[in-house]
């Protein structure tokens, strides 16, 4: 049974104020405090009975409690292990929520997902209120985890929301953009409003989905190159993509050869990395890979 006071201010001041705990903004704890929000998470997860979730972020158990009569097991994430005895109350003594204290940045992934594997527990879905600290490098460890994931459902400040989505050419594009759409499909389901947060972040946030591709989309054939290509073109934006390429791969290959690249993939030596699509970085990748085997 789920705890539904848990999205009432009321609620979670009692709470906060009987276990003395006081919210860390560098944790960038701001507990979820609204119905609607809470729902339309749930509603973006497309819950089955069968689904196991990892949850990345217990806080006071918001979302985990509405989760656990929806799902077979909901194995949740939290840094601060102040918050357990909190937890014990706020949580229904329910058998299928297991609560993991760890720093999710420092959290062996693969190795969990393996040993859930073997246990029979497929966890293919994954949720939380992501810290703004965190929230880049922690979603680009996420989206490596293709090979596991169908689905993640994160709730992010807005702008990064912005840049996951953002397309070739616009101010939010960034390496981000790019790992983002190689490994999933990015959509954004609902912008959220500071107010439905306790206590109040400074920005609005957005609930953003990820459907993540089994198989990129796009065909590279060296990853790691593909990847260093991106770095590249974006560590000097306003440099034009011969010159970015040809300083990075300095001793790897001489600036003609990048330049008969370029040609070879139909790309305009004289444009900014920023300024290439998903397709484009692949077909540069790929004629990259032929000329370094």
């Amino acid at each position: 049974m789920n705890n539904p006071k848990l999205t009432s201010p009321a609620e979670v001041t009692r709470l906060l104020t009987k276990y003395d705990f006081k919210c860390k903004k560098r944790l960038g704890q701001n507990f979820l405090v609204d119905q609607n929000t809470l729902q339309i998470i749930i509603n973006s997860l497309k819950l089955n009975k069968k689904d196991c979730i990892l949850e990345i972020g217990t806080g006071i158990g918001t979302l985990t409690s509405a989760l656990s009569p929806l799902v077979k097991q909901v194995i949740s994430i939290e840094k601060d292990k102040k918050l357990t005895p909190l937890l014990k109350e706020s949580l229904p003594s329910s058998n299928n929520i297991e609560i993991i204290f760890e720093d999710i940045m420092n959290f062996d992934l693969v190795n969990f997902f393996e040993q859930k594997r073997t246990k029979g527990e497929k966890i293919e879905k994954i949720v939380g209120n992501l810290p703004y600290y965190i929230s880049i490098s922690l979603i680009r460890q996420i989206l490596e985890l293709n090979r596991y994931l169908k689905l993640a459902v994160f709730l992010v400040q807005k702008e990064v929301g912005e840049r996951l989505m953002a397309q070739a050419g616009n101010k939010n594009y960034s390496i981000l953009s790019l790992v983002a759409q190689y490994y999933s499909q990015p959509q954004k389901v609902h912008i959220v409003p500071s107010t439905v947060f306790y206590p109040q972040p400074k920005v609005s946030s957005m609930i953003i989905k990820l459907d993540i591709y089994k198989k990129p989309q796009v065909q590279v054939g060296n990853e790691k190159l593909f990847f260093n290509i991106i770095r590249a073109s974006f560590q000097q934006r306003r440099k034009r993509l011969i010159n970015s390429l040809s300083n990075y791969f300095k001793g790897e290959i001489d600036k003609a050869e990048i330049e008969n690249i370029l040609t070879e993939a139909s790309i305009d030596k004289n444009r900014r990395g920023e300024t290439l699509t998903l397709e484009e970085f692949a077909r540069l990748s790929m004629a990259m890979g032929n000329k370094l085997l």
